[in-house]
């Protein structure tokens, strides 16, 4: 019975044991153990793949126990020391496990196979791994997997560190937030203190009031230190003489004083104040806008370096005029001086004088508040279009043309610049200046309410 159960394949614990060392040893005729043993000697791949191919043909279908242990051992735990019932699952285990790839080998393509497999197969020496051999591959495929992650950790630290890290300050705003006269809690700060000196006589102003009123209200900010250093309050600025307003606070350039000292004096009879106006018109706006208005653009600098506002204007001298402004020209003089004539008949109001400009802006009516570039449209309207250019940086603008008794038809003619021998287009030209000028100057001479 049991020669009968050996030779259907049914062997004892004992006889199986003596089977697999036989198996292990290589002994003759035994396809398996040949094949396990060319597998762990490193044989070529023909050889190997012919083994498993006769392996694989060695074993029989209705075998339950080699199929059971073929799908239950793990390749990490396969021994040569296995019943020969899964050897040849032990063979194609290890043989596949030598044809696989890593992750890192993967993700390393200068790394060949072959070597790989050779070394593998040298390590295992005809027994289970070594210990050194599964912490060099990582034992497993998960143990791979696990170490580049590891190593992708460890770069994005370096990243996150960097993201994490405040950025310098630059200068440039290192400087913003240490000046305090453009910083908005300071600028909000001195509007208020204005705010508060609007119903306030100057006498009873602080130091840090005089210091907003010069610095914005008059827009003399250059001064700003001397002032916080020596005026200590309202009182002593009404006192200070012309001499003391340059000694203590620095003030050399005389249109500078005299605008600073008109001011003060204003502040010093606020009863005797003629345009309440005039204070909300600053050298700004007579640079950037009135004078473009005049057709004058071309003494901006000058009129913005001296600090000119509607309170020097309404005691500009000729002297002055020519002297600091550079405004040599008689035209260009009698164009500034009517400009002004028309302020004071405005009352220095822009808001008034804005509506009034706004009312004529399409209809040829009311040219005494006609700036340079309305007379410039005018000119094209009346089929003068190519001398209409001629007319920019001229000095002709509407009260000019209105309240200047001297000028007529050749006038205009001039500045538009048509030669004297176009007899027909200058008679043209004043009969248009007549019918426009006659009327508005009839209305200047009625008294004005």
């Amino acid at each position: 019975a049991r020669r009968q159960l050996s030779s259907g394949g049914c062997l004892s614990d004992q006889e199986s044991i003596g089977a697999g060392w036989r198996g292990v040893n290589g002994g003759p005729g035994d396809r398996t153990s040949g094949s396990v043993d060319s597998g762990l000697r490193g044989s070529s791949d023909r050889q190997s793949t012919t083994n498993l191919s006769d392996s694989t043909t060695d074993v029989d279908d209705n075998d339950c126990s080699s199929i059971y242990c073929a799908v239950t051992t793990p390749k990490e735990s396969s021994s040569p020391s296995l019943s020969p019932l899964n050897a040849h699952s032990f063979s194609r285990s290890l043989d596949n496990s030598t044809l696989s790839r890593s992750v890192e080998q993967l993700s390393s393509p200068q790394l060949e196979v072959e070597p790989l497999r050779r070394g593998k197969l040298r390590g295992s020496g005809g027994s289970a791994p070594s210990s050194a051999t599964t912490g060099r591959s990582g034992g497993s495929t998960w143990g791979s997997i696990s170490r580049v992650f590891a190593r992708s950790r460890h770069k994005k630290h370096p990243s996150q560190n960097n993201q994490e890290a405040p950025l310098p300050e630059t200068p440039s705003e290192t400087c913003n937030r240490s000046w305090s006269p453009l910083t908005e809690e300071g600028y909000a700060e001195k509007l208020r203190l204005l705010r508060e000196a609007s119903a306030i006589p100057m006498e009873r102003w602080r130091a840090p009031t005089v210091l907003a009123w010069l610095e914005i209200a008059l827009g003399m900010p250059q001064y700003g230190p001397k002032c916080a250093q020596n005026i200590k309050s309202g009182k002593v600025l009404l006192e200070l003489s012309d001499v003391e307003l340059e000694v203590g606070l620095g003030v050399t350039h005389p249109m500078h004083r005299k605008k600073l000292r008109l001011a003060i004096e204003e502040h010093r009879n606020p009863s005797l104040m003629r345009y309440p106006c005039i204070g909300q018109l600053g050298h700004t706006w007579v640079a950037s806008e009135w004078l473009p208005d005049l057709g004058l653009p071309q003494y901006s600098e000058n009129f913005a370096t001296n600090l000119v506002d509607a309170r020097m204007l309404d005691h500009l001298s000729k002297k002055e005029l020519e002297k600091y402004l550079g405004v040599t020209r008689k035209f260009h003089q009698a164009s500034i001086v009517h400009g002004i004539h028309l302020l004071r008949m405005m009352k220095y109001d822009r808001q008034a004088l804005a509506v009034r400009r706004h009312q004529c802006e399409n209809v040829d009516a009311d040219p005494l508040v006609w700036t340079n570039q309305r007379f410039i449209r005018w000119a094209r309207n009346i089929d003068l279009g190519e001398y209409a250019d001629n007319l920019k940086d001229s000095g002709v603008h509407g009260a000019l043309v209105v309240l200047e008794p001297s000028l007529n038809g050749d006038t205009m003619a001039t500045a538009l610049g048509i030669p004297p021998s176009r007899n027909m287009i200058r008679r043209h030209l004043a009969a248009e200046l007549e019918a426009l000028v006659l009327p508005a100057r009839d209305r200047c001479r009625e008294p004005w309410a």
